[in-house]
Order: structure tokens, then sequence, then C-alpha cells
């Protein structure tokens, strides 16, 4: 009725960050634990007549941080034509803590070595690991320049260089933060605009994730992303996980319907110029 789409989540090792790290797992078979996850998904896809799948996508968390660069570009250049032949709507493998793809330092030069790899930007992880807003100029430049281009979707978090989401984007002590996510967003919408063909191609998407209060039931230990009470029972911010979701979304809606409507009218300049 909503005509609502998935972005389906799959996994090179440790899924879903539930129990102890695997780190020490072999890149031969993060290969192939990726390859089931996927082709699982794709069989569903399958069976599904095309006009009427959900699938929009499939965000990959793929490989390891520990592992060296040749290890990831011999990764990331094997898994390619395994899932060639899979008909997945897209791939995109998220830079995301704990992987390969864990900071945009590593990233660039792995775009540089396997330009195909296409990602999943979530910028939070990238904030809290290099504990700054990557808004200096040189850094600023790298996220404009080489990662937006490579970006399919967008995982809509803001977070500080110390906390990986925001309770409240609205918020003036995280005002700074809030404008800096943006801007890499809008980067990113202006980098798919000028690579589409046509409107119909000129598709990304972005999931406003934010993590919700998480008790590791084995060990009792507070797991989550939102700041919370030594308990881990309540948010700090006194926030509830919906209230955090829906302000970030109209903030981003209406991020973007703003971006919009300054793209159409640069269009509509270039045409009259």
């Amino acid at each position: 009725e909503r005509k609502l789409v998935l972005v389906l989540s799959a996994y090179s090792s440790w899924p879903n960050y539930e129990g102890a790290s695997d780190s020490a797992k072999p890149l031969h078979m993060h290969l192939d634990a990726l390859e089931h996850s996927l082709g699982a998904i794709a069989e569903m896809h399958a069976r599904m007549p095309r006009s009427s799948s959900p699938l929009a996508g499939v965000n990959a968390h793929s490989g390891c941080d520990s592992w060296t660069e040749a290890e990831g570009a011999r990764f990331f250049s094997e898994l390619a034509p395994r899932v060639g032949r899979m008909g997945l709507p897209r791939l995109s493998h998220e830079t995301h803590r704990a992987r390969f793809l864990c900071c945009p330092f590593v990233t660039r030069r792995l775009l540089r070595a396997v330009p195909s790899v296409r990602l999943t930007a979530d910028l939070s992880h990238w904030v809290v690991k290099t504990e700054r807003l990557l808004d200096a100029p040189t850094e600023a430049e790298l996220l404009r320049e080489e990662i937006a281009p490579a970006c399919d979707h967008v995982h809509a978090r803001v977070g500080t260089a110390q906390q990986p989401q925001v309770a409240d984007v609205r918020a003036p002590t995280v005002l700074r933060a809030v404008e800096r996510f943006h801007s890499f967003w809008e980067e990113v919408w202006a980098a798919r605009e000028r690579s589409s063909l046509s409107d119909r191609d000129c598709v990304l998407t972005a999931t406003v994730e934010y993590g919700p209060l998480e008790l590791c039931a084995e060990v009792g230990e507070y797991v989550g992303y939102t700041p919370a009470t030594p308990a881990g029972h309540a948010a700090v911010a006194g926030h509830t996980l919906d209230e955090t979701i829906s302000h970030a979304a109209t903030a981003l809606r209406a991020r973007f319907e703003a971006w919009h409507v300054r793209a159409a009218a640069r269009r509509v300049d270039g045409v009259l110029g």
C-alpha cells in the first residue's frame, strides 16, 4: 500500500555484530560467507516478478579492519565476478567500523585500486573513528571528489566525534555536526545527479538509521549506540528512538527538498544560459 522498498543487509563475517568478533576469519571464508548470503537474497528476489519485488539493493558489511590493503583489494576484486551473475539490483559496501572500509583514507585507496566498488555511506562511523568531522579542506575535498561519486546508498545518521549518533538533530549543541553531515549528503546527491543519464537513472536511497537501547543478554553489557543511563535502561537525553528518527527524517527531507529546488534552478539556468 505504501510502496515501500527494502535494502537488505549481508555480512562477510560477524553477522549483526552479535557475540564475539571473528577477526581472524580467513579472507576466503569472508568471500564464501558473503557470496552465500547474497545468493540467498538473489534467489528471493528472482522468485518475485520484477515489477513487484521490493528489493532496491543490498548493503554489505564487508571484510575486516585488520586486513592489509592488498587483502582488501583482493577481496573486492574476487567478489565482483561472483556477484555479477546473481541479478541483484544493487550491491553497496558500508563504510562501517570493524570492516575494511572503516576509514576514508583506506576507502580512497581501495576505490583507486578497484573502481567498481560502490558504497553505502555512513559518515557517522568515520567521524567517530577519526574523532573529527572530516571538514578540514583536504578531507572535505576527499569526501566530495572521491567518496561521494561512489555512493549508491546513505545511512542518514548524524554523529559527533565522540558518539555514533545524536539524540536530537535540533539540539543547539550538535548544530555543527548536523550541518557537516547534511552538507556531505548534498554532495552525494549532486554527484549522483551529475553521473546520471536521465531522471530515471538519478536514484539514490537513504535509511534514517538510528540504533535502539541494546543490552547484551550474554553478559549484561550495554552495547547500544544511544547514550544511556548506567543501567542501560533509559536514554540519557530523554528521547525515545521514534522521536529521534522522526526529527532526523524531517530534517533530512527538508534539506533534500531545499537542495532539489536549488538543483532544478541551476539546471534551468544552464539551459537558458
